[in-house]
């Protein structure tokens, strides 16, 4: 239990970078399960090119796009770029002491540290969560289209 500000400042400020860390894992294992589902293009691709007629190119050609486009928003999602990670607490004792803060002060500029971090990180996280969601939408018309391809393998 925190019992001075600076105190409480800190426990808040890790409190909140481990859950946006809690976040950040839950939308990479979905944007994973994306970009496994979406992989469902190359074995469908295989049959469509192997026994489709020429009609089934059109649609198959819409769930390629979907499918390229699907993979690189998940692979941004997955490997968001400038993400800053946590405190180095060696770096904040030195700095402490060639500074003189004491205990409070160290306290206070690593709450405010990690704060800075965590709003850092929240533009980036929310970048990955819309980057999900467009690969979300792209796996959705790439199903879609290799729907058509099948279905048009299937009456011919």
């Amino acid at each position: 239990m925190a019992t001075t500000p600076e105190e409480l400042a800190l426990e808040l400020s890790n409190t909140s970078v481990r859950a946006q860390e809690q976040t950040e894992t839950q939308l990479r294992e979905k944007a994973t399960a994306v970009l496994a589902a979406a992989s469902i293009v190359v074995p469908v691709a295989a049959l469509a090119v192997g026994h489709g007629p020429a009609g089934v190119a059109i649609p198959f050609g819409v769930a390629a796009v979907a499918y390229a486009l699907c993979v690189r928003e998940c692979g941004a999602a997955l490997l968001p770029r400038g993400v800053h990670v946590g405190l180095l607490g060696g770096e904040l004792l030195e700095t402490a002491k060639a500074s003189g803060a004491d205990l409070r002060q160290m306290q206070a500029a690593a709450a405010g540290y990690l704060d800075n971090g965590y709003k850092h990180n929240q533009v980036i996280l929310e970048d990955a969560a819309r980057r999900a969601t467009r690969a979300i939408v792209f796996l959705t018309a790439e199903i879609l289209a290799l729907a058509a391809a099948l279905l048009v393998t299937l009456i011919n």
